[in-house]
């Protein structure tokens, strides 16, 4: 993301370069106020993640994950009998009862394949919310270099680059931690079943590709704005 945003503000970095250190001075060493209330909410929005199992887990801005919301187990109906889904009782099986289910057979396990597969909906959740959150601060910048324009403020180019560069760089390691805390859940079940969690690295290059698709979309959206 962080190149995103320096394409972004090409055009303007090509300007400051022609002014030799200043430019250097209002990037790098000048200090701007560029407190937001706004841009933090966005960047501070904590990424909240649909388990396989239904789990939802909120997960902070360092990856670890300070909420889990269960669903609440089926109420039973008025007259006290369970959902009609579920017998109340099952009988004992008896030793010779070619039926039940012995220890070592009572749950298959998963292949690689299914374990990864399963996740595919808790990361495409993940990559809709970065890509939410992407979105709405691009509008953000946008329609604050709109309003200045309208109003004839002076655009101040290290004021932009500064803040927006920043808040992007924020949102992109948010979005990495909630990632990494959602593939270390992957990785230990891989683990749980008796594979190397090495299995998972394809799903981290698909991510790494999905980011890499986002700033190129970035950039588009950036030169339909120019």
């Amino acid at each position: 993301m962080k190149r995103v945003w320096k394409y972004i503000l090409l055009v303007f970095v090509l300007l400051v370069v022609s002014i030799g250190g200043y430019g250097l001075y209002i990037f790098k060493f000048k200090e701007y106020d560029v407190a937001d209330p706004e841009v933090e909410e966005i960047i501070e929005d904590p990424y909240v993640i649909t388990l396989p199992d239904g789990t939802e887990i909120v997960v902070d801005k360092e990856g670890n994950i300070i909420e889990e919301r269960k669903d609440e187990p089926a109420e039973e109906n008025s007259d006290g009998a369970q959902n009609e889904y579920t017998q109340s009782e099952d009988p004992t099986p008896s030793e010779n009862d070619p039926n039940q289910v012995t220890g070592d057979s009572e749950q298959q396990r998963l292949t690689v394949a299914e374990i990864k597969e399963k996740y595919i909906p808790s990361l495409k959740e993940l990559e809709n919310q970065a890509n939410s959150n992407l979105d709405a601060l691009i509008q953000k910048a946008y329609d604050e270099y709109s309003a200045k324009r309208a109003n004839g403020e002076s655009i101040d180019i290290g004021y932009f680059y500064n803040k927006y560069m920043g808040a992007a760089n924020g949102l992109e390691a948010r979005t990495d931690a909630a990632f990494n805390a959602l593939m270390t859940i992957i990785e230990n079940e891989l683990e749980e079943n008796g594979y190397s969690k090495a299995h998972a690295q394809s799903l981290r290059d698909d991510y790494n590709a999905a980011k890499e698709e986002r700033r190129s979309n970035l950039l588009k959206k950036a030169k339909e704005y120019l």
